[in-house]
């Protein structure tokens, strides 16, 4: 009994030592840029997580900071997502989120569809996702920062990890820019705030 609960003491150490690294990397680490970046295509893009290709590799990114609707449903911590994603939007019907999110996810193959930049350290995104994902930066043809972007449209909400910018704007003030951009598309029923119930918005929770 001594030797498994050591076991399983030991185990849990080393998966919060995973995990702690990972996040501490997404603040820590240098970016690197890559220029000229496609996007590819693949059946598990969504609009803050897609499979792009730089310098004849490819790799899946997570954009740092934003959170979108889901766009389908497979497993129950997905359903579990896609009910507290329409809470938050304000949203009566669970579906309506997956409606959302297959929108967001067609406005991302347009605006990427011109080469663009990315900025990553190569930090491991947590989450859901069986395949390997980075947290990453991504500035438009156009020159636009993408997270701010989907905000800015009220496809998105402010969620999640995040870092410095690539230009040197603190985590803390990126937040609080986003948390801007977000009231102002909500106030302008943008997006998926366009069919948002003001007493079904759950309250917003810091990151």
């Amino acid at each position: 009994m001594d030797g498994l609960r050591k076991l399983l003491i030991r185990t849990l150490f080393l998966t919060a030592v995973l995990m702690f690294g990972g996040i501490f990397q997404s603040y820590a680490a240098d970016l690197q840029m890559f220029s000229n970046v496609k996007l590819m295509n693949n059946p598990a893009n969504d609009g803050d997580s897609f499979l792009v290709a730089a310098n004849g590799k490819s790799f899946r990114v997570r954009l740092y900071f934003v959170d979108c609707p889901e766009t389908s449903v497979s497993s129950k911590s997905d359903a579990q997502r896609v009910r507290e994603q329409a809470r938050y939007f304000g949203l009566t019907s669970a579906e309506r989120i997956i409606h959302f999110g297959n929108e967001v996810k067609t406005f991302v193959e347009h605006v990427l569809d011109k080469p663009f930049t990315v900025y990553t350290a190569f930090a491991s995104a947590l989450g859901r996702s069986a395949k390997g994902r980075v947290y990453a930066f991504i500035t438009t043809a156009g020159g636009d920062d993408l997270a701010s972007l989907l905000v800015k449209n009220g496809l998105a909400r402010q969620h999640g990890i995040g870092r410095k910018t690539p230009d040197g704007v603190s985590r803390d003030e990126m937040i609080e820019r986003l948390r801007d951009l977000e009231t102002s598309a909500m106030l302008k029923r943008l997006g998926i705030w366009s069919e948002s119930n003001p007493d079904r918005i759950n309250d917003r929770k810091t990151s």
